[in-house]
């Protein structure tokens, strides 16, 4: 018969449903930009600098990753560099879309949105994350300060 682990093993936190809600709203914010912003944008960048597509790898691999945060499936620690590197590859699309030489005026009102409404969702994700290990962390701190009462108290 197996015998059990003296101390249970340590759960990996996973994300929360809000953790998760946010990522899918990310997850429908970057297919709404892919079809509105990016393919109008492939279309006219392909014939002129076709290497420049090659930028939008980081973003594709982002952008699954998402849909790994909004099916649950992660940690939290997992999560919080996920949305890390969404936050400088939001920063880093801004700077490369006011590069573009010629942006209609539908395209600058559509970005602005998408990159108020990605800092926005990022910010409250990474603030969850920090909140819920702020909290967890106090959790447990207040555990070990418990039980050295209890401890001092049996010595007495």
């Amino acid at each position: 018969m197996p015998t059990s682990h003296l101390h249970p093993l340590p759960v990996i936190p996973k994300i929360s449903r809000f953790g998760r809600a946010l990522a899918a709203v990310q997850v429908l914010k970057e297919t709404l930009s892919i079809i509105f912003l990016g393919l109008p944008l492939v279309q006219e960048l392909a014939q002129e600098a076709p290497l420049i597509l090659l930028s939008a790898l980081p973003g594709v691999v982002l952008y699954l990753l998402h849909w790994q945060l909004a099916l649950g499936r992660v940690g939290r620690i997992f999560a919080a560099v996920v949305w890390g590197i969404t936050l400088l590859d939001e920063l880093w699309g801004w700077l490369l879309f006011r590069e573009l030489e010629a942006p209609t005026h539908g395209q600058v009102l559509m970005l602005r949105w998408s990159y108020f409404l990605g800092l926005g969702f990022i910010l409250l994700a990474l603030g969850e994350l920090a909140w819920r290990w702020q909290r967890r962390h106090a959790k447990g701190q207040r555990n070990v300060h418990h039980k050295a009462i209890l401890a001092g108290r049996q010595r007495q």
